[in-house]
């Protein structure tokens, strides 16, 4: 071997000596790799899918404290400075104090005061976001009503335009580039759904919604054709995917076409009758049998119009979603027991069971050939008023004083209630679920207090303008059969309900109509349409 081989083999050359660093976030330090000490999070971390879990010296450290640093002094550490976004800024800072702890429930505040922000630092598609939000909140109030006329009066928003379209093209531009990864696809989808929710846009919010279970169902496969999976934990598992199965059952209520790409892991194979662990196991296995449920109504609705269509396997379904609703009450009063929930953990729990409740009933009944099948139901529909109210006594205790706009990301409330005045015959109910309705409850999402105390006061006129005398209660032929409420309300807060009766065939008649009315849809005529104004 020549000399000069040897030598380079041999020869070591000296390790130069530099201080070791200590400042780096907890997560990475554990990892034993090089932190880019970021705050309030770590790049590294992000981008990995792995929680932060912040810095030693710094526990009490202000997420906009970090972007006041950057505005004034640039670049740090690689991550683009604020400083071009001058006053709006603020807009951040409204979402950082006001927004994002209003928008968020218990359970996804992770998504909407941390992960974030924290991306917001590196990703401008989701700064531009996140100030498009900020500013949208602050100058809304959270209605329905202001939401459609602020969407039509669209030039005055120029502030939210400007950065909204910045978040997109950002977004389009960031898919092309080899760094892209899906966590940022799907928290971009997460604040544009919010956008549009809180602008009452429902077409272009599911057309977002859409977009995000497309990207999850890549991730999906992707998963299953890699045999090397990431350790850890997973930023799209265990935080984005909730978001999204929380938003199927609004989904499928507007037509969206969730079952062409929603994989079936998403939903329970099998639900066991053992205690849950947290309210948080309770909820999220609630979501998912409550969005099995919407999958079989909306499968089963078509079906119900041909007699004899429908067939035993469809009966055992039904069966078989009752069954998952029985163990998941059972399971959660089993925790209640053996627990002392916080406040917070009580709200929780009972507006889930609120959502049990409806959830079961509507599925109890799906497969039914008349609305009074409903009736059957009179003391699951008290116990849903019930837990809601326990809830809204305990939310007005220690309700929000933000400045923003009255308005949640997440459902907790307004559909099941509106459910109860539109389907519980008995008059003493139904009209608890209004009052409850009344108690200026912000916006869940699509979901408007005002609108839907509206229109279900609307069905109790028409159905209770002929009563039995010996119940007291409506008849059979009064019995509202379907009630669609039109998305596209105008500035003026005026938008049409459609209402149908008689679709289960012949002997039910055709309630009074209003004068002027006239009844379409078949040859028979058992659809109208009426106007409200909020």
């Amino acid at each position: 071997m020549p000399s000069g081989v040897s030598s380079i083999v041999l020869v070591k050359r000296p390790r130069k000596s530099a201080p070791k660093v200590r400042t780096g976030c907890a997560t990475c330090k554990i990892r034993r790799v090089k932190c880019g000490e970021e705050k309030p999070g770590c790049i590294r971390c992000i981008s990995t899918g792995r929680k932060c879990d912040g810095y030693a010296q710094s526990t009490n450290y202000n997420h906009f404290e970090a972007l006041a640093v950057k505005r004034v002094s640039g670049p740090l550490n690689g991550v683009p400075t604020l400083q071009n976004l001058g006053d709006n800024v603020r807009y951040l800072e409204f979402y950082h104090h006001c927004a994002g702890p209003t928008i968020s429930s218990k359970f996804d505040k992770e998504f909407w005061s941390r992960t974030s922000l924290q991306m917001a630092q590196s990703e401008p598609c989701i700064r531009h976001a996140l100030i498009a939000l900020g500013y949208l909140n602050k100058t809304e109030t959270g209605s329905l009503k202001d939401a459609r006329s602020g969407l039509m009066a669209a030039p005055e928003q120029k502030t939210l335009l400007f950065h909204y379209n910045k978040a997109v093209n950002s977004l389009v531009q960031r898919i092309s580039e080899p760094s892209y990864s899906p966590e940022i696809g799907l928290v971009s989808c997460i604040l544009f759904v919010c956008i549009e929710f809180l602008r009452g846009n429902y077409d272009t919010a599911f057309a977002h919604f859409y977009s995000g279970l497309k990207i999850i169902s890549a991730f999906k496969r992707n998963q299953k054709s890699s045999p090397i999976q990431s350790p850890g934990p997973s930023l799209i598992e265990d935080l984005l995917i909730p978001i999204f199965t929380r938003l199927v059952t609004t989904a499928i209520i507007y037509g969206v076409p969730t079952e062409l790409i929603l994989h079936s892991c998403y939903y329970p194979r099998e639900l066991q009758e053992h205690p849950f662990t947290s309210v948080l196991e309770a909820q999220t296995s609630m979501h998912k049998i409550r969005n099995l449920s919407m999958m079989f109504m909306r499968n089963i609705g078509p079906k119900l119009m041909i007699p004899g269509v429908l067939a035993e396997e469809d009966l055992q379904h039904q069966k078989d979603v009752l069954e998952y609703h029985h163990a998941w009450l059972h399971a959660l009063e089993e925790f209640e027991r053996k627990t002392t929930l916080s406040k917070e953990d009580a709200i929780t729990a009972n507006s889930l069971k609120a959502s049990h409740y409806c959830s079961y009933i509507f599925t109890a009944c799906a497969t039914g050939a008349s609305e009074m099948v409903f009736d059957q139901h009179l003391d699951g529909f008290k116990t849903l008023i019930n837990h809601a109210r326990i809830a809204l006594d305990s939310m007005g205790s220690i309700s929000s004083t933000s400045p923003g706009a009255k308005f949640t990301f997440e459902v907790s409330l307004i559909p099941f209630l509106y459910f109860t005045a539109c389907h519980c015959r008995c008059p003493v109910t139904r009209r608890e679920a209004i009052s409850l309705l009344k108690r200026n409850l912000p916006r869940e999402g699509l979901w408007d207090a005002q609108q839907h105390t509206a229109v279900a006061s609307r069905i109790i006129e028409i159905e209770e303008s002929e009563l039995d005398p010996v119940t007291g209660w409506p008849v059979e032929r009064t019995r509202i059969w379907s009630t669609i409420i039109n998305g596209e309300m105008d500035a003026n807060g005026r938008f049409p309900v459609y209402f149908a009766v008689g679709i289960w065939g012949e002997g039910r008649g055709i309630p009074p109509l209003p004068e002027g009315m006239v009844l379409s849809g078949s040859p028979e005529g058992r659809m109208w349409r009426e106007w409200f104004v909020l």
